[in-house]
């Protein structure tokens, strides 16, 4: 069995929000659907492919503080590329650091826990990038949703899923959370098993029903779906999709 076959299992209806044009980004709206997070994620296509062919979420959240916003939207606008092909920008905006986060956010970790050089490979200036992808005419159903929403955000992954997720303000957890550890891909902590990122999710309670892991591994309590393993990311790792224990299936 393929990811997207067993995703299909948890195929959901395009969110309200989603069904017509869209003429500004509406955090409660954004944040209240079906998510799946991705920190560092370069320019890696192949989440929103999973989940478009499968229908099993329409709003993604892309983190990497080594990603300009420029090279985002050239990437959509000229490049296309696995993930993205068969699909048009219908609707962009930067999105200010008030809107995304009103009143600012509560950190569940302390800087003396984190190293000191945490953030020496952030290479671009902050931003914020909303945009909605809108299903070319010329296709159907079988290639994905209508449209899809996307926040790129050039940040860091750990202080973005804390913003965004743990601030106790009725944002549900993500549905899936890509984990791709590179081992000189710039992150001063791991984003898999034992890394900050589950510190994080943990304190906060706040964990994804399942994960999609190339390089690195699981957090625990994940096991393995079952499904074959795909070649995904930069350097093409084999990529299984994992699940909560208590949530499987």
């Amino acid at each position: 069995m393929r990811i997207v076959e067993k995703l299909q299992h948890h195929r959901e209806a395009s969110p309200d929000w989603l069904r017509e044009r869209v003429s500004e980004f509406d955090r409660t709206a954004f944040l209240g659907s079906r998510t799946v997070y991705y920190p560092g994620s370069g320019e890696d296509g192949q989440p929103v492919k999973l989940c478009a062919l499968s229908h099993s979420a329409h709003a993604f959240i892309y983190v990497d503080y080594g990603v300009s916003k420029e090279t985002i939207q050239d990437r959509l606008r000229w490049f296309g590329g696995d993930g993205f092909r068969g699909y048009s920008i219908e609707y962009e905006q930067t999105v200010s650091e008030r809107k995304l986060r009103p009143g600012g956010y509560q950190p569940h970790v302390k800087k003396s826990e984190l190293p000191d050089e945490f953030y020496r490979f952030a290479s671009v200036m902050p931003y914020a990038l909303f945009v909605v992808l809108k299903r070319d005419d010329d296709i159907d159903d079988s290639h994905g949703p209508m449209r899809l929403a996307i926040l790129f955000v050039g940040g860091d992954g750990y202080a973005t899923y804390d913003a965004l997720y743990c601030q106790e303000d009725g944002t549900p957890p993500p549905f899936l959370v890509v984990i791709e550890d590179y081992g000189f891909g710039g992150n001063a902590n791991r984003f898999g098993r034992g890394g900050l990122l589950e510190k994080i999710a943990r304190q906060c309670d706040v964990l994804p029903r399942c994960m999609v892991v190339g390089h690195g591994e699981p957090w625990s309590g994940y096991e393995d779906s079952g499904v074959d393993a795909e070649p995904g990311g930069m350097h093409g790792h084999p990529r299984r999709l994992f699940c909560r224990e208590d949530r499987a299936g």
